[in-house]
């Protein structure tokens, strides 16, 4: 989409480290100081972003403001892109297990249609992730998300897709399938380029994603 950038930063040091982002940030041709980024708690609650700085307790941030660069952070999370050219809106979401099962993306999505926004000129860009290969979990989780999403594990657990329920909640919002992109790069399976939370526990680095026009 013209003028809009999406960057999503591989393994780089400590980015929670507030010295990193910002030099990220500035490298990829952004004003560090224009950087509004959440305090994510694996919820879905969303928020519209006026003004740069820290927002609290949120994991979905959406703004029309041209001067603001939204990021988030993950490591097995899925960070979802979403940008609309008619309009100027756009936003980051970081889609855990938590948020996608309580629909944070119908949340981001309605928040940018009371901006004005129209589904069929939003693009969606799913990121990478970890995927079904790598995503064993309890019925306490898959019990949350329709079958046709799982297959089956050990025992009891099953191997969800976390990636597929979120392209199936964009499209309930009423976004074109075409309109939606999926990046297939598993963040488990790739220790070399990824890290992982599922993988290196809580040792594990994170990851930013950015967003913002130019």
């Amino acid at each position: 989409m013209e003028g809009f950038s999406a960057y999503f930063v591989q393994k780089h040091g400590d980015i929670s480290a507030s010295d990193n982002r910002e030099a990220l940030v500035e490298s990829f041709g952004y004003d560090s100081t224009h950087l509004a980024y959440p305090v994510q708690i694996h919820s879905n609650k969303v928020e519209v972003v006026e003004e740069p700085g820290i927002i609290q307790n949120i994991d979905g941030v959406i703004s029309d403001k041209k001067d603001i660069v939204l990021s988030i952070q993950v490591a097995d999370c899925i960070p979802l892109f979403l940008a609309d050219g008619q309009t100027g809106n756009f936003g980051l979401v970081h889609s855990g297990w938590r948020g996608t099962a309580s629909n944070i993306s119908k949340r981001a999505i309605d928040n940018m249609k009371q901006a004005g926004c129209d589904v069929n000129t939003i693009r969606a860009l799913i990121g990478p992730a970890i995927n079904q290969c790598c995503f064993e979990v309890g019925p306490d989780v898959s019990d949350q998300f329709d079958s046709v999403f799982s297959i089956n594990g050990v025992g009891d657990r099953q191997m969800l897709d976390l990636k597929s329920v979120l392209k199936h909640q964009l499209v309930e919002t009423g976004i074109k399938p075409e309109n939606i992109k999926v990046e297939n790069a598993c963040t488990c399976c790739q220790d070399d380029l990824y890290y992982s939370y599922r993988r290196n526990g809580e040792k594990s680095g994170r990851m930013i994603a950015i967003a913002g026009w130019k």
